[in-house]
């Protein structure tokens, strides 16, 4: 290959080390990989997002599984991939997501420990039923499509915190669990 060539494709390569902040930002860990927290280091906008860095050098068939599979799926109850990184430095695969602050299991542990400590906050049952539907909604575009979860649970049904003020209620898919995935 041409040096200059490549040398001219690794200067205007993007680098997950030049858009984002994210050291010190872990924010969970999956079967795949590290989830961390980031923001925007240019400040065009406020978002923040989820990186997944997969675990490994190098990108692995189940990697290539779970990219092509992402960038298939588009769904409002599913977590679109938003830009794929392959770090040639040290060959880490970085896959960015919009980020959901919030999974099931925690609001409803936080509903039930409201309950024991005699302050229950309520869930309307419009939002229980909203809330539902939607989980079961993007389900149904999943095994529509030929996609199955392998382990399913409340851990993995991400919200976005406009769930928890009402706004909208739009919870999502996991972002780092997505590798659970298969096509059939």
């Amino acid at each position: 290959m041409d040096y200059d060539f490549k040398a001219k494709l690794a200067a205007e390569r993007e680098r997950v080390e030049d858009l984002f902040e994210y050291e010190g930002c872990k924010v969970g860990r999956g079967t795949y990989g590290h989830v961390y927290k980031a923001r925007r280091k240019d400040g065009k906008d406020e978002k923040e997002y989820a990186l997944k860095q997969i675990e490994g050098t190098g990108i692995s068939m189940s990697a290539c599984r779970e990219i092509a599979l992402l960038r298939e799926l588009k769904h409002p109850n599913v977590i679109a991939l938003q830009k794929v990184f392959l770090s040639h430095s040290d060959r880490k695969v970085w896959l960015l997501f919009d980020y959901a602050e919030h999974d099931l299991w925690h609001i409803i542990k936080f509903h039930r420990a409201s309950k024991a400590n005699k302050k229950p906050m309520q869930l309307p049952r419009s939002m229980v039923k909203s809330l539902l539907y939607q989980i079961l909604d993007g389900i149904h575009y999943l095994h529509a499509n030929w996609v199955l979860h392998r382990d399913l649970s409340l851990f993995k049904r991400l919200l976005s915190s406009q769930v928890l003020t009402g706004k909208h209620l739009v919870p999502s898919s996991p972002t780092w669990l997505l590798a659970g995935f298969i096509a059939s």
